[in-house]
């Protein structure tokens, strides 16, 4: 009898002390994103980034200086830990300037500022976000130099600076992000020398001190498509014009194609599911299989093939949680692909 009481007493000391350590290691955790004041450093920065924008359709409202942890803002993605790995405001009418403080942001993946009314220079301390793949900065006002810091983000696989007022020599750090699929700096000013880019698929055109015609033999082969020639149905090579309008059609169907995108469109998806008051994202059962998902004045795509990107909603693809709900990856087939 007494040998079965010191066991179970055994048992229940054991048990405490795991839940006592589990306790230790959820407080060490919550703790290090704490400052000495008591603040969550996301919450800071995010707060410092909200500070340097004027938000005239206020998209940025409910961040709350006082929130314990920002997983729940609109705009905002977390990671299953509850780390903020998505900052996504595009086409908000943002204008103002780009705090440096993104760079407490350690955990970012994902940045996607593009078509507002940004102004500033690019900060340079985004250079330290080490584990960031997709920046997306386009259609802006940035000026001044491109940072040599970017060069630092090994990790960044979609680099878009596109339509903005940059200007000065392209840093030859950018040669050195060997991840890199896709890097835009179309339609700014840059100047010469270009480095050898890492990127499969790149864009200098509209920089008048480097392409001035758009006609140059270097500027001929960096429009945002594959470098090879497709064949139609009748066996017929196909042939890709090089006028202006096309190429900026080109650059806007690539811009879907890229998996910057995918974090849009979920996002959107799930703002709507959230408003009906729907507890799925998408329900695979109810035969709705030629439902649409548009975005903006981007090509629309039906249900079937965000299926299909997401290899049907997969765990596996699954980014993280925010606000909207569940934030999936995926990678969609460009028009030219097809």
């Amino acid at each position: 009898m007494k040998s079965t009481v010191v066991t179970m007493m055994t048992m229940m000391m054991r048990r405490s002390l795991v839940y006592f350590l589990g306790f230790l290691c959820l407080l060490c955790s919550v703790s290090g994103l704490l400052s000495p004041k008591g603040v969550n450093f996301e919450v800071q920065a995010l707060m410092d980034i909200k500070a340097s924008l004027r938000d005239p359709h206020g998209v940025l409202d409910n961040w709350d200086r006082d929130a314990v942890d920002p997983c729940s803002w609109t705009m905002v993605t977390c990671s299953s830990e509850n780390f903020v790995i998505g900052l996504g405001t595009p086409s908000q009418n943002l204008s103002g300037t780009l705090s440096p403080s993104i760079t407490n942001l350690t955990n970012l993946r994902i940045v996607l500022l593009q078509n507002n009314n940004i102004t500033g220079k690019i900060p340079s301390e985004i250079g330290r976000l080490t584990r960031l793949e997709t920046l997306d900065l386009s259609d802006n006002f940035f000026r001044g130099e491109i940072p040599i810091s970017l060069g630092y983000l090994r990790s960044l696989q979609y680099l878009r600076l596109n339509n903005n007022s940059l200007s000065g020599v392209i840093p030859l750090s950018l040669s050195n992000m060997t991840q890199l699929a896709l890097l835009d700096l179309s339609y700014n000013n840059l100047s010469s020398p270009v480095p050898r880019f890492a990127a499969k698929t790149f864009s200098i055109v509209g920089n008048p001190l480097i392409c001035p015609t758009g006609k140059e033999p270097d500027c001929n082969g960096t429009t945002l498509i594959p470098m090879s020639m497709n064949l139609n149905e009748t066996g017929a090579p196909l042939y890709v014009g090089r006028s202006k309008n096309h190429k900026m059609a080109i650059a806007v169907g690539s811009s879907v194609g890229v998996v910057s995108l995918i974090f849009i469109v979920v996002g959107l998806f799930l703002w709507w599911r959230q408003r009906h008051n729907q507890n799925t994202f998408f329900d695979v059962k109810d035969g709705h299989h030629h439902e649409e998902v548009s975005l903006g004045n981007l090509r629309r795509f039906g249900f079937r093939e965000l299926q299909i990107a997401t290899n049907n909603f997969s765990s596996k693809n699954l980014l993280g949680k925010g606000g909207y709900g569940n934030v999936y990856k995926g990678t969609l087939t460009t028009p030219w692909s097809r």
